[in-house]
């Protein structure tokens, strides 16, 4: 027999070809879902019909329905893909008890385009008396499609429907467009005439391929450098307020944009002299603090500012031994804001950056739980503070104060982000569900373990979005370095200096 491998080369080299967007994955993965019923006893932890579009495979997660089906009253689950996708293959793993018989017997899968269009079943999945626990369909021909939904009509053992993971696999048909941030709203004061805005751009299924920035208003044409670059300089300022627009390009050609406003204050408004520096918060010599104010604190009046709590690690310090001064090289985030660095000018949150030991104390520290809690609602009362735009940023220890703090004190934060520490323990984990939460860390750090936090099977990543009322804002970043450091580096990433001040406290 004569093998010609045209036709299988022809075929990779086509897949290779294939964009970011186009590759055949689980589509469903972590897709809005919905069910008909969901069974009371451990819902929404163990039940929830999120759990069925999880991934997991090697825990008792999964949905099961609250009454048994029929053929004529089944119950269902369903996902919503959230745009047109080509399917190619069906998967459904049953109850994982196959020892009692968790399979299901008799059940269709079916589909529609769109929310108004009614249900047409796969060919091939309509399926009555099945015996396996995995059962897989790869459709003779493609289908196009958003809402997938198994209609179970026969279940075995109990009679519930029970499903582990209904896989999903195929394409995305669109290109997904970008995402611009121009950066956050700031202000200067006269005789200040100049700032940079770093704007922040991203593509989730291609690239970015170009960037122009424009002034949009402002009292006088300011003069514009960069314009083509994520930071821009903004030069010529006058009284008033000028509002600046990013917009960015993919390589597909879909574009976003997003804003920024710049404030100038005349010169006559009154500023606080402690603006743009650092100085000493003193404590009675327990958790002294060093602070930074933006560079136009005091200039409007009732004006209220995020804060970002900033921790050193175990041993690390920002005062001096007598607490009277600040270092010139302060460990943490609030080192992003030593006289001289770029960020004084145009951070627009108060910093806080406790020092651990007591006068005298050696250096070898922890974090009170409590006390580091104090030191936040008394910063808050002191200084003009936003209480809904708090976070909190940490390296090693400082990052276990970070989830120390967010696992007793949620309600207090908006955000928290440890560094190269290990996964925070809350129990419930859904209490992670809603909260945002950015952790980073070098994959070859054994304090920071990112296994633990990002492995597939049972990563606290994989618990959290596993969670039925999980929102997205868990995220975690593993850099390449083998060492027990990259804090700064992480630090002095524009994307993270703007996410510390971006988030919002959610209240009842």
């Amino acid at each position: 027999m004569h093998w010609n491998s045209r036709p299988l080369l022809a075929a990779v080299l086509s897949l290779l070809a294939l964009p970011a967007w186009a590759q055949v994955t689980n589509v469903a993965l972590g897709k809005p879902s919905s069910a008909s019923s969901v069974h009371a006893n451990g819902y929404p932890t163990q039940y929830g019909h999120a759990k069925a579009f999880n991934g997991l495979l090697t825990t008792e997660d999964r949905w099961a329905s609250a009454a048994a089906p029929g053929a004529t009253t089944p119950e269902w689950l369903e996902v919503d893909l959230q745009e047109v996708h080509r399917v190619d293959s069906l998967t459904l793993h049953s109850g994982r008890d196959t020892a009692v018989g968790q399979q299901m017997l008799d059940f269709d899968i079916q589909h529609r385009l769109t929310a108004t269009d009614s249900f047409q079943t796969f060919t091939g999945a309509s399926i009555t008396s099945n015996t396996l626990p995995t059962w897989t369909l790869t459709l003779a021909q493609p289908v196009q499609t958003r809402y997938v939904r198994l209609q179970c009509k026969r279940a075995s053992a109990d009679g519930l429907c029970r499903v582990r993971e209904l896989e999903v696999r195929g394409v995305s048909l669109a290109n997904q467009p970008p995402t611009a941030f121009a950066g956050h709203d700031n202000a200067v004061v006269l005789p200040t005439n100049s700032i940079q805005l770093t704007g922040t751009a991203s593509d989730p299924d291609g690239t970015v391929t170009s960037i122009l920035w424009q002034q949009a208003f402002g009292p006088t044409p300011a003069t514009l450098t960069g314009v083509t670059t994520r930071t821009l300089s903004v030069s010529g300022l006058t009284a008033g307020t000028y509002i600046f627009r990013i917009t960015v390009t993919d390589n597909n050609g879909a574009t976003a944009s997003d804003t920024a406003s710049i404030t100038v204050h005349p010169s006559t408004a009154p500023v606080d002299p402690r603006a743009g520096k650092i100085h000493v918060w003193p404590r009675g010599g327990r958790y002294d603090t060093a602070v930074f104010l933006p560079i136009e604190y005091g200039a409007i009046p009732g004006k209220k500012y995020p804060l970002v709590v900033s921790l050193h690690g175990r041993g690390g310090s920002t005062l001096s031994a007598d607490h009277t001064q600040v270092l010139g090289n302060p460990e943490g985030f609030i080192r992003q804001l030593i006289p001289g660095k770029p960020l004084v000018n145009t951070y627009p949150a108060v910093v806080i950056a406790p020092h651990a030991p007591n006068i005298g104390a050696p250096y070898d520290s922890y974090w009170h739980v409590d006390l580091t809690h104090t030191l936040v609602q008394q910063a808050i009362s002191l200084y003009n503070i936003d209480p809904d735009r708090v976070t909190m940023t940490g390296l090693s220890w400082g990052g276990a104060a970070v989830n120390d703090q967010f696992v007793k004190y949620r309600s207090t934060y908006a955000g928290g982000m440890p560094l190269a520490y290990t996964t925070p323990s809350p129990n419930p984990i859904c209490l992670l569900e809603d909260f945002p939460l950015w952790a980073a860390g070098n994959s070859g750090d054994g304090v920071f373990n990112a296994w633990r936090w990002t492995n597939p099977t049972n990563g606290l990543v994989m618990q959290v979005q596993a969670c039925p009322g999980y929102t997205g804002e868990l995220q975690v970043t593993v850099m390449p370095g083998s060492a027990h450091s990259g804090w700064d580096e992480f630090w002095s990433r524009p994307d993270a200096q703007t996410w510390l001040v971006s988030q919002v406290r959610q209240t009842p």
